[in-house]
């Protein structure tokens, strides 16, 4: 991951014409240990002199960060797979290019609560942790769907067992499902479905947008079903900015693009933006984060005003297997999403003390 998103950023730079950049890696794990975090912005701002640190962080942990850089005045990228919402007040000196998980897992929800369906919600204990099934029962929910049963699949390979979800599409006949997995949970609870005895080949599931992650399609085979997802990007997007992407990568990396190529991509994109501009470095950031917008692989991408946070169109596909049985995806839709849109999903947020995982998304 690491890895891409800094090819991802450099692909971008030198194709602006930017090479004399000097670029500090710094390694946080899993984002679990937030004094680590800490001294490692620390270090990028008194040590090394960085102007721009990007980071790919969960929106908590980066806020800690924001009093660091508003009493430097250097700027933070925020990379945010965006499965957690905002909680905390904005920063004049931090913006979000944020992958939309919570957005596409409430428009999932939707569509399989759709009709007042009753809606079978599976999760991972990791992914359970952050807001996707959330955002999932919030969508069903406005749609008059019901969630009929709940299935929570173990982080250990070992102990991870269908068996009650099996059981639930066994009572639930015409119950659809609401699907929240990610990396190697999407590719167990894939593998695990299609060992079982039982056969449900009409069973509609609505997925969230990293099990629709090109990657981590590679890495299981679909049971029998019907497979949907909304994901922020992919590969075959007929954009010419996405196949000037593609290319690049390709180019200078020999390797597919892929969604962490993406993320460093854009903030490629917005450090070259703030280098280049006349009116200097920090009124183009205070211009972006007034609600600029910049051209992505994925589509016109904006920053919103009142939440810092980047959005961009959706792609509503069905998961599939070609003639080779290669897992693909077909769009069949693309979803703009409009500013108000986006404020109402980031202010739909659970109510009272909740508890979940703190640490990077898709950092297992």
């Amino acid at each position: 991951m690491g890895f891409d998103i800094l090819d991802g950023l450099k692909c971008c730079l030198h194709k602006e014409g930017i090479d004399d950049l000097r670029f500090v890696p710094e390694n946080i794990g899993f984002g679990e240990d937030r004094k680590e975090i800490y001294s490692k912005a620390e270090k990028c701002l008194l040590q090394d002199d960085a102007q721009v640190v990007v980071a790919y962080l969960s929106a908590e942990n980066a806020a800690l960060l924001y009093p660091l850089f508003e009493s430097t005045g250097r700027y933070l990228m925020v990379l945010d797979p965006g499965m957690n919402y905002p909680t905390e007040s904005l920063s004049s000196n931090a913006l979000h290019i944020s992958l939309q998980g919570i957005h596409a897992c409430y428009l999932a929800g939707r569509k399989a609560g759709s009709g007042g369906s009753d809606v079978i919600l599976a999760t991972s204990f990791f992914d359970g942790g952050y807001r996707g099934p959330w955002a999932c029962t919030r969508g069903l929910e406005e749609e008059g769907g019901k969630v009929v049963s709940n299935f929570v699949g173990h982080y250990k390979e070992e102990e991870f067992t269908v068996d009650p979800m099996v059981d639930a599409l066994n009572t639930h006949t015409n119950a659809r499902v609401a699907a929240c997995f990610s990396t190697y949970l999407a590719t167990l609870f894939f593998k695990k479905m299609n060992q079982v005895d039982a056969s449900f080949p009409e069973t509609e599931y609505y997925c969230s947008s990293f099990m629709g992650e090109e990657q981590t399609m590679h890495t299981y085979s679909l049971p029998q079903g019907k497979f949907f997802t909304y994901v922020p990007w992919l590969s075959s997007l007929g954009l010419k900015s996405n196949e000037q992407f593609v290319a690049e990568v390709m180019l200078k990396k020999n390797k597919q693009a892929n969604i962490f190529h993406v993320l460093g991509w854009e903030a490629g994109i917005l450090i070259a933006q703030i280098l280049s501009a006349p009116s200097g470095m920090e009124a183009e950031f205070n211009h972006l984060l007034e609600g600029g917008s910049y051209e992505s692989p994925r589509g016109k991408v904006t920053i919103h005003p009142t939440t810092h946070i980047a959005y961009a169109p959706l792609y509503y596909c069905e998961m599939k297997k070609d003639e080779d049985g290669k897992n693909l995806l077909m769009i069949h839709d693309t979803v703009e999403i409009s500013g108000d849109e986006h404020l109402q999903v980031l202010n739909d947020q659970p109510e009272g003390v909740t508890s979940g995982w703190f640490n990077n998304y898709l950092c297992t």
